[in-house]
């Protein structure tokens, strides 16, 4: 979704470019074409004996505009090793965000601390963001969702209240778009839907096309209404009969619109004197008196990539100056998608301390233009992912909101959400199966029966937590600790109400219990893999045994090992040594058949008799048992 975030900058460009040189890659980059630049960057860096810092930046950037949080992770962090931690501050938002995206809070949260120890007043903020939302994750979620039905496989959000309907923005092809495609993303221009809610239930239906007579070859974005509908705003790129309008650097950036709504049409629609071709305006939103609009700009002098702005309105439709909302609400970030309810301003944020990507926010109107600090609202509404455009009913909690998070239908999707029914506290207890000593810092994830995450909490000293779940939905608990095999609990409390009544255990089986220590060097604890006499195919006993150790890897799924095959001394030494190299090769084999990566085994290696655990060695009289002994099969660890 970032050519939206972008407040859909759009840039036209004819040209046909040649491949494989620094001018075409820098020309796709600044053409938001950032897949073929990413293409054309990687070639040029794998050239290079050394990292170029532009290249490097460039790719970060490249990938955390499609959405490829890993990979933008990966070459952020590569650039702020080679800057020596010295980036900007609108390198290091994107850094964090992509490393969140990637659910590594502690990774990130340190280098925001580390990064910001120079402001103070930013490092306070940013603290007591921190601990609400720590203290928030902790307690039950106020709110419950619910993928709409009306989702299509491409982008859908930005949803606004229409009478006993909502308004909403989408990508959607072809019945509702045309069949131009946006090169930031190859989807189709936005389009303004509407579709029917259920004032009771939340649910939407029946999409549709709206204001038919507005739309273009182009985007158009998101709208407000007055109170009466009577009066619209809305976005839409710069245009001169359907023809998009560039500036002298061939974008083409947006405005805001004000026009008068009759029937399915916008009338009268002209443009806001605030704007200005050289920046974009959009994400409109009028307050319920009509008085105040609130918006999304990246003019010169703000804050950040894009701030909220505002500006009065006066009985006679006349606007005021636009004004910023001031550095308690705006970063260097991205501030966008403002809603009021009440005393509360919504708004989504990328710099405020959230849970990666986007967050949405809200933050007590106490004044005219003073708010107090931005406060999280937490999963389930925010996630790792991009979580914006937030709509609330105030009067009974209900609303919706936009997400690209995982498991959705699209692109992005609208959600609905409602104040949670009465929750019952889950209690429970996580010990070490082996000591049956208490696990101190373990994790408690819980699902949903659609595999969203409902809530996160974390053992005490005593290996006791609690969990604030709905008693009308089943759950599974996924419980993990490092070095543990992780364990998933189904939680069917729906059905078995008294399990809230109760302290209830979990036992972790330690990765100790698989592992033998023999002379510093871990091996995974294993009966002997028996062989028929001179043979090397698996025989009924050996898989036995070999599926213990397929078992072992698939618990722990960090753990790489190495084989080694031993034999006895019977025999020449090149014959066994022939042999035990067979006998490792078909292990392995027989490993990798049962869905191992072949890349967790690191070799698989035949020694013959050269490694001999006890005296009998050649010519050594021995009973069956010794010679035994050395015919051996070793799963060596060597990373977990």
């Amino acid at each position: 979704m970032k050519f939206i975030l972008s407040i859909l900058t759009l840039f036209i460009y004819n040209v046909h470019l040649a491949q494989n040189s620094r001018a075409d890659a820098n020309e796709y980059f600044q053409n938001l074409n950032f897949r073929e630049a990413i293409n054309l960057y990687q070639q040029l860096e794998s050239k290079k004996k050394k990292s170029k810092p532009l290249f490097v930046e460039r790719l970060a950037e490249s990938y955390f505009n499609i959405n490829d949080y890993a990979n933008a992770k990966i070459w952020y962090e590569k650039l702020y090793v080679l800057k020596e931690k010295r980036v900007d501050e609108k390198t290091i938002i994107k850094y964090i965000q992509s490393l969140k995206a990637c659910q590594e809070y502690s990774v990130a949260n340190s280098i925001i601390k580390e990064y910001y120890n120079y402001d103070k007043q930013k490092l306070a903020t940013i603290l007591e963001q921190e601990k609400y939302l720590d203290s928030l994750m902790a307690e039950a979620p106020q709110y419950n969702i619910a993928n709409s039905e009306i989702n299509s496989p491409l982008s859908d959000f930005a949803p606004m209240y229409y009478k006993d309907a909502i308004v909403f923005s989408s990508s959607r092809a072809p019945e509702f778009s045309e069949d131009a495609e946006y090169s930031w993303n190859n989807q189709p221009y936005l389009s303004i839907l509407t579709a029917k809610r259920d004032t009771t239930t939340g649910k939407l239906m029946d999409v549709q096309k709206f204001h038919k007579n507005i739309q273009s070859s182009y985007h158009e974005g998101t709208l407000t209404y007055s109170s009466d509908y009577k009066t619209v705003y809305f976005t839409q790129n710069y245009l001169k009969g359907n023809e998009l309008q560039v500036n002298p650097k061939g974008f083409s950036n947006m405005q805001i619109l004000r026009g008068e709504v009759e029937g399915d049409s916008i009338v009268n629609a002209v443009s806001l004197k605030f704007n200005n071709p050289k920046y974009s305006f959009g994400h409109p939103f009028l307050t319920e008196d009509g008085k105040r609009l609130f918006f999304v700009a990246n003019m010169y002098g703000g804050f950040g990539e894009t701030d909220i702005y505002y500006v009065d309105i006066d009985e006679d439709g006349k606007l005021g100056t636009a004004t910023n909302l001031g550095p308690t609400i705006n970063t260097s970030g991205r501030e966008m998608f403002p809603f009021v309810a009440g005393q509360y301003l919504y708004f989504a944020s990328d710099s405020h301390f959230g849970l990666g990507g986007l967050d949405i926010f809200k933050a007590e109107i106490e004044s005219t233009n003073v708010y107090g600090i931005p406060k999280n609202l937490g999963t389930p509404i925010n996630s790792n992912m991009d979580d914006f455009a937030l709509i609330i009913n105030d009067s009974d909690n209900t609303g919706y909101f936009s997400s690209n998070r995982a498991n959705g239908k699209g692109d992005d999707d609208i959600y609905s959400f409602n104040k949670s029914a009465e929750m019952m506290v889950y209690k429970g207890i996580i010990i070490d199966e082996m000591t049956k000593n208490p696990i101190a810092e373990g994790t408690i994830k819980v699902y949903d029966e659609n595999k969203q995450l409902v809530v996160q909490a974390n053992t005490d000293e005593q290996g006791n937590f609690e969990v604030a779940l709905d008693p009308n939905v089943n759950h599974i608990f996924a419980f993990f600790k490092l070095e543990y095999k992780q364990e998933i609990l189904a939680v069917n409390n729906a059905d078995n109400p008294t399990l809230y009544k109760e302290v209830n255990q979990t036992e972790l089986i330690p990765f100790s219990k698989y592992v033998v220590n023999e002379g510093g060097v871990e091996k995974v604890r294993v009966n002997p893999i028996f062989f028929n006499l001179n043979r090397f195919n698996i025989t009924y006993k050996a898989a036995a045994e070999l599926d213990k150790i397929v078992s072992f890897m698939n618990d722990f799924p960090n753990v790489k090992i190495k084989i080694e095959a031993h034999t006895d001394s019977r025999a020449s030494d090149a014959f066994n040594l022939e042999l035990s190299n067979n006998r490792a090769k078909s292990t392995q084999e027989y490993l990798v058949y049962m869905g191992i990566d072949p890349s967790r085994i690191e070799s698989a290696i035949g020694y013959g008799e050269s490694r001999l655990i006890n005296n009998c060695a050649n010519g050594v009289p021995c009973s069956n048992e010794d010679h035994l002994a050395n015919r051996r099969c070793e799963f060596i660890i060597i990373g977990k």
